[in-house]
């Protein structure tokens, strides 16, 4: 089969849809983020200590959302063993009347799958999530952004004793 194209149109043509493959894949790798330490939080229980660190990520399609690394860390000669399901850490918001307004958990879905926690002295487990000012309406079941404003942030530790982190501010705007 022989094609009867002229050669500049085809280039041309070639060139063409080479640049709008370049503009759209373009959009579909934004830039690198920026991300900012905003804070640090920590709470215990015995030989148990969970801490929470807070860090904003400024990026074109992420606009409110936080990075958050939570873990509960041994610091007991004993070991610390459980058999969980998720979720076995959690984020409460608060707002400025010290009322609960939104958990992590509500407004996320999980796997169930058993984790197994098993740590010794000095050992730790991490988990690292993705915080969206978010709150779920019980009323219809939907997940609705937060108003702008000032809340408040604390981890906790789910698998037995719970065990809480100090607030941390944080300025949605």
């Amino acid at each position: 089969m022989k094609y009867n194209v002229d050669f500049p149109i085809a280039v041309i043509i070639f060139f063409g849809l080479g640049s709008i493959l370049a503009v759209s894949t373009n959009d579909m790798y934004p830039p690198p983020l920026s991300r900012a330490f905003l804070c640090e939080s920590e709470g215990g229980h015995g030989d148990l200590v969970v801490s929470m660190e807070l860090e904003k990520v400024d990026g074109r399609r992420f606009e409110n959302t936080y990075i958050i690394t939570i873990n509960l860390r041994n610091t007991g000669n004993e070991p610390y063993s459980r058999d969980l399901r998720q979720p076995v850490f959690d984020i409460q918001t608060y707002d400025t009347n010290g009322s609960l307004v939104s958990e992590w958990s509500s407004c996320n879905e999980m796997l169930d799958l058993p984790i197994p926690i098993h740590l010794e002295k000095g050992q730790e487990f991490t988990e690292v999530k993705s915080w969206e000012p978010n709150a779920l309406d019980p009323q219809d079941g939907t997940i609705n952004p937060l108003p702008p404003g000032r809340y408040y942030l604390k981890g906790a530790w789910l698998g037995g004793p719970i065990i809480e982190t100090g607030l941390i501010s944080v300025d949605i705007v």
